[in-house]
């Protein structure tokens, strides 16, 4: 049970990421609802709320400031908790900042609310200390005290409004956080620098794969079941697989999902290739309220997207993506949207024992999603009578060949047919760190007389 954790009704919000050169934000912004969720501490009860953030790969925050808007009386705030949470498996986690007593710094008008004896106002506080933030998901946790005692809560926003981030969550004194049944998020803003990290970001063509629907006429359950569907990486390019999206039609949500990148085999799903465990969704987005047959409730269409801690590289061919997800406690209804099949690929499956067998969902496939990058992929060896190799490819620095007869020369053209390098080949070994990044054609000349035509992909 909630315990009176909403004003009003509940509806949903919006978070942003804002960068001026090294200094940043990340912000809910006020859609000005008049509605808010109870975050009041120091009385009888206590009461919060937490709202999430991503710093996204090849970033650093360095946070400083922190504001959010606040539904309240005209009494002060007299001071505000606050806790930044990494997050876990899909849930708030362990507090790794905490900042109690806060005495905000300011305390504006925002607006007048079409609530009776209550406005609208932007409170402000600032961390006694800036703290970094690596890479990852994190959550914003407030609680505060108003110096009359009575009740204030923290702005939300509307449901349909698309966003970044995960819809929010609520806590009442020490009970589990709860979180799944509404489509909100909190307004506010986190302030402070963001700065490069040596992180490799991935690079190349963007690529998506998939199936499209937007009936939310129906779909397979899947809580605590084996969902796949296929896709295909094209002939000649290398994928780097970063996120996947699904499409849902729910009573409740998903907290967190194991999901598997399989081999095809048979026209089935085959060998785990890669696996992520309990991964909490990155982003959700609401989509309205729709009736389904055989069910007395309207549900809620949601596209749910997940992304990696690492990017994931897949070669040219046919593999399966598979979920299995676990639901948030009270779940009713829990299903992966389906598309009738446009004959382009494989029919959806599902498996009832782990991935052992699986039955096909005739002439359906599931709505999602899978994106990154590509590349173009050549195989590195060559085998023929000069028995010829080279590696690595794509390159950074140095090129390296294995033959036979010993290579001597290389003379390497760009795209557009220019001699960009002539070099001696010393020691089966040339430099292309000179090279700008891009796709090259090589002429290899070994000491036999001999040529060699070579594709590089330089870094």
């Amino acid at each position: 049970m909630k315990r009176n954790l909403l004003l009003v009704l509940a509806l949903s919000g919006i978070l942003g990421f804002g960068q001026t050169g090294a200094d940043c934000n990340y912000s809910v912004s006020s859609e000005q609802t008049s509605n808010g969720e109870n975050i009041t501490t120091g009385g009888n009860f206590d009461y919060s709320a937490a709202s999430d953030f991503d710093v996204a790969l090849g970033k650093i925050l360095t946070a400083k400031q922190l504001t959010f808007n606040v539904m309240k009386s005209a009494s002060a705030v007299s001071y505000v908790n606050v806790y930044i949470l990494k997050e876990n498996q899909g849930l708030p986690g362990d507090a790794i900042q905490t900042f109690t007593n806060l005495v905000p710094t300011s305390q504006v008008l925002a607006y007048n609310s079409t609530v009776e004896d209550v406005d609208v106002y932007k409170i402000s506080v600032d961390f006694p200390a800036s703290f970094d933030l690596p890479k990852g998901k994190y959550y914003i946790q407030l609680k505060a005290a108003l110096a009359d005692g009575t009740s204030v809560f923290w702005e939300i926003n509307k449901e349909t409004t698309r966003k970044l981030g995960r819809f929010d969550f609520t806590k009442f004194d020490n009970d589990p956080w709860f979180g799944g049944f509404s489509y909100y998020d909190h307004v506010f803003e986190l302030i402070g620098n963001c700065n490069d990290t040596s992180e490799e970001q991935p690079t190349g063509t963007l690529f998506t794969a998939g199936n499209s629907g937007d009936s939310h006429e129906g779909g397979v359950h899947m809580v605590w079941t084996s969902l796949a569907d296929d896709f295909v990486v094209p002939d000649g390019q290398k994928f780097t697989f970063t996120k996947f999206k699904i499409s849902t039609l729910q009573l409740g949500n998903i907290k967190n999902a194991t999901i598997n990148i399989r081999k095809s085999e048979n026209d089935l799903p085959g060998e785990i290739l890669h696996t992520f465990e309990n991964v909490g969704p990155t982003t959700e987005n609401f989509y309205g309220y729709h009736p389904v047959p055989g069910f007395p409730l309207d549900v809620v269409a949601a596209d749910v997207e997940f992304d990696w801690n690492q990017p994931v590289d897949l070669l040219p061919g046919r593999y399966f993506i598979e979920i299995i997800s676990a639901p948030f406690p009270f779940t009713d209804y829990q299903r992966w949207e389906v598309t009738p099949n446009s004959g382009d690929s494989l029919d959806s499956v599902a498996s009832f024992d782990g991935g052992e067998t699986w039955e096909s969902n005739p002439g359906y496939n599931y709505v999602f999603e899978v994106s990154g990058f590509t590349n173009p992929y050549l195989a590195v060896a060559d085998a023929d009578k000069n028995n010829f190799s080279f590696y690595p490819n794509p390159v950074k620095d140095e090129l390296n060949f294995v033959s036979k007869n010993e290579a001597s020369r290389i003379t390497i053209y760009n795209v557009a047919g220019q001699m960009v390098k002539d070099s001696e080949i010393k020691n089966n070994r040339v430099d292309v760190s000179d090279l700008q990044s891009g796709n090259y054609i090589g002429k290899v000349i070994l000491k036999n007389g001999s040529t060699q035509t070579i594709k590089v992909i330089k870094k």
